[in-house]
């Protein structure tokens, strides 16, 4: 066996020197180094779980982060510095996980207390539901509108309102949304659409064909992809052409209610707030396709407890702010290569107590219309970027996922083939019954499904999560990732325009 523990340490230096100094070597030895940590990391993994699957076959979830992050360095897409950083912090935190997992396995293997590590796995994985469960109830409750909101201001008092649409090669989902917006109520209100560079001519037609309802039209200028990611260019030429004190922004798969600017402005008024974000529901005529996506990215935004971390949950289907307030924050110019810019403009909103969160119903009458391919390619596009393009956060997250949310269906599903195991069984039954709470009352909450389909569809809504997570991972490390035929690595991962996979000719933009 000493052999085998100093090619461990051989292994490990090798790869530490590989993430430390390989971003910096010419193309051939750092190929090569790589290709030789990556086989002995590989080699070494089956043969210490030959010599004791007991320990080590604990750590090969890590192992397979390890050799990702030894693919960073072989393709090495960054620049070297970037690089460098990147997979050098990644290794140590991989590293420091598996030094803590073998020791844990290898004592409860030693000294024969396996089963009282487990009793307190299955109590942790009760505690996370409970923890979920409570956090899911305390946003759903203060994300509720209090019906109809009536304002003490009179229309002339009322602020003016810019609702701002970003559009790419969109056609009828444009065209469905404007025709919603167009018939609000609103009495100071202007329309502007952006027609952000389209190659589908009939785009900026739809837009031109409303100009008889007040709507005007913008021509998009093209974004430097070094600085911007397109949307966020796209929503600052909005922003700098628009002339309301109050910012409404919606994708073209919102659909507004004639009320529902006026209730939004209300709600902004009463609650003295300077940015609101809507969780909207589904739209009774939508398509089934793609809502265990759209559902579990409302599930990350509203079960966590956010408030622990300072990050509210935000949603970009429609979002309003304050002129005055974006613009001191920075505007867009803060946010150019964040896939998601209402984020951080909400966590400096939310300190100084000047940001809510709502939820729409009948009375605010906001909804969402999304095709299902858009739905993933959503997914894909904001996944990795949403864990700051850390591969150690997405071990954590998928950890999470594995063990604490599908976690208890697996034990449920081996609980006669364990001891004690009518005891496990009843605590996970408890656990999943939590799960079932937080799950179902986003997914039905929001009307993307039944009742019964909500919580059956669960464990599946769990499991195609961790598989898009994973794939989002290897896109934006590894290929690219199109937004309306746009590869938006170059702006969020910092990846050199030269360094990227060319589209393939006629491939199908997502959003």
């Amino acid at each position: 066996m000493y052999w085998l523990a100093g090619l461990v340490v051989l292994q490990l230096a090798l790869e530490e020197t590989v993430c430390a100094f390989g971003p910096g070597m010419p193309s051939r030895p750092r190929k090569l180094s790589t290709l030789l940590a990556l086989g002995l990391l590989a080699g070494l993994s089956i043969a210490l779980c030959l010599a004791a699957w007991q320990v080590w076959a604990w750590v090969v979830p890590i192992a397979a982060y390890r050799f990702i992050n030894l693919l960073r360095v072989y393709v090495a897409r960054l620049p070297a510095p970037r690089l460098r950083t990147v997979t050098t912090g990644a290794f140590n935190w991989l590293i420091a996980a598996q030094v803590a997992t073998v020791a844990l396995a290898w004592a409860a293997w030693r000294f024969g207390f396996g089963m009282m590590v487990f009793d307190v796995f299955v109590g942790l994985q009760l505690l996370a539901a409970l923890v979920l469960l409570r956090t899911t109830l305390h946003t759903w409750r203060h994300a509720a509108v209090p019906g109809k909101i009536e304002t003490k201001l009179s229309d002339k008092e009322l602020p003016s309102v810019s609702v701002l649409v970003p559009a790419r090669n969109e056609t009828d989902d444009l065209r469905r949304c404007l025709e919603a917006i167009t018939t609000s109520d609103y009495p100071k209100l202007e329309v502007l659409v952006l027609d952000d560079c389209s190659a589908n001519r009939r785009t900026p037609e739809v837009i031109r064909s409303f100009a008889h309802t007040g709507v005007r039209f913008l021509r998009g200028e093209v974004p430097d992809e070094t600085r911007w990611l397109a949307k966020n260019f796209a929503y600052e030429q909005l922003a700098r052409e628009a002339s309301g004190d109050v910012l409404l922004f919606c994708g073209v798969d919102a659909r507004l209610s004639p009320h529902s600017v006026r209730q939004l402005v209300c709600l902004l008024e009463a609650r003295q707030k300077d940015m609101l974000s809507v969780l909207p529901l589904r739209i009774p005529t939508g398509e089934r396709g793609g809502t265990l996506l759209q559902a579990m990215r409302y599930y990350w935004e509203i079960c966590p407890p956010r408030r622990l971390f300072k990050r509210p949950p935000v949603l970009s289907t429609c979002w309003l702010i304050r002129r005055k307030a974006l613009e001191h924050m920075g505007g867009f110019e803060s946010v150019s290569r964040s896939v998601v810019p209402e984020a951080p403009l909400a966590r400096q909103a939310v300190i100084t107590d000047a940001y809510s969160f709502i939820r729409s119903d009948e009375h605010l009458g906001i909804y969402s219309d999304k095709p299902g391919i858009e739905q993933y390619g959503t997914s894909v596009r904001v996944r990795y970027p949403q864990l700051h393009r850390r591969l150690e956060l997405v071990a954590v997250v998928a950890t999470f996922e594995l063990a604490f949310l599908l976690g208890p269906f697996i034990g449920l599903l081996l609980a006669a083939y364990l001891p004690h195991g009518t005891a496990y069984a009843a605590v996970w039954v408890v656990t999943l019954l939590c799960l079932a709470v937080t799950y179902g009352l986003v997914s039905t909450g929001t009307r993307l499904s039944s009742r019964g389909v909500g919580w059956l569809a669960m464990p599946v809504a769990f499991g195609v999560d961790l598989l898009v997570l994973h794939i989002s991972l290897w896109k934006y490390e590894f290929s690219t990732v199109d937004w309306k035929g746009r590869n938006v690595c170059i702006p969020v991962m910092q990846v050199e325009p030269f360094a990227a996979r060319p589209k393939r000719p006629g491939r199908a933009s997502t959003s």
